[in-house]
């Protein structure tokens, strides 16, 4: 049996699908502004993911000039030729022990980019805290270079460049996420 009484659009609170449907969508909307960027993690925005990715990026590339200063060191009595100077064990011992020092600092920055990422408990302020301290330390080896013998106007403007970024994702990632 056919009806020919027109279907009713109107549910029972009143409202119609059509205005059902478009307030689910004006919401959906609201949500999606609210995000920012696709890649960037909800609990970071985008400012805060970019610090990240410079943070890890910056932690990477500490952790290979690190290792870069292990291997020269290690290989500095090779340098020598056939006679190697007496004391060529020592030469580059500084070298290795500094190198160490930087693997781990690179390392440590990268974790904690990487905990902050994961979006692990506390991991905010300690990656902001390894950001900082690592601005200063970058800091004081401008200084450094800078005022040892003629100095390297290039080492030194990459130390300078390294300390803004760190400096900046420091304060960064020390303000409170919104």
């Amino acid at each position: 049996m056919v009806s020919t009484k027109k279907a009713s659009s109107v549910e029972r609170g009143g409202r119609t699908r059509s205005a059902r449907s478009r307030e689910a969508a004006a919401a959906a909307r609201a949500a999606a502004r609210h995000r920012g960027h696709s890649l960037a993690p909800e609990h970071l925005g985008e400012v805060g993911s970019a610090a990240v990715l410079a943070m890890s990026i910056m932690g990477l590339a500490v952790f290979i000039a690190g290792i870069a200063m292990i291997v020269f060191g290690v290989t500095t009595a090779a340098r020598y030729g056939s006679t190697p100077p007496p004391n060529a064990g020592e030469l580059g011992q500084g070298q290795v022990l500094g190198g160490a020092g930087l693997a781990a600092i690179g390392v440590a920055l990268l974790g904690s980019a990487l905990a902050v990422l994961a979006d692990l408990r506390r991991s905010r302020p300690i990656a902001a805290l390894m950001a900082a301290a690592a601005a200063v330390l970058s800091a004081i080896a401008v200084v450094r270079v800078t005022t040892l013998g003629i100095g390297d106007p290039i080492l030194a403007g990459a130390l300078a460049v390294s300390t803004v970024i760190f400096a900046a994702t420091a304060v960064i990632l020390a303000r409170r996420s919104r």
